[in-house]
């Protein structure tokens, strides 16, 4: 059985290798969720049940990762 996070590998994976993503925005996403002040499990856990797709997901954890980062920018 795949853990959310092994999930999410995979699904990345994916998006990089179809086209959806580049690796850096794969990348993107994987730091935004690594960060200390990001409460990695509930933000897979909300995305994950409100993404009909792995597209969805992907795509909806660039969203969150995007407004994270430029929100950190603003702070500096």
């Amino acid at each position: 059985m795949l853990t959310d996070r092994d999930y999410l590998h995979e699904t990345l994976q994916l998006g990089v290798a179809g086209g959806f993503l580049t690796s850096s925005q794969k990348d993107k996403i994987n730091k935004f969720l690594d960060e200390p002040g990001v409460n990695a499990s509930s933000v897979l856990g909300a995305n994950l049940h409100a993404a009909k797709s792995r597209t969805s997901l992907m795509f909806f954890l660039l969203g969150c990762a995007d407004e994270y980062w430029d929100k950190k920018a603003k702070e500096v």
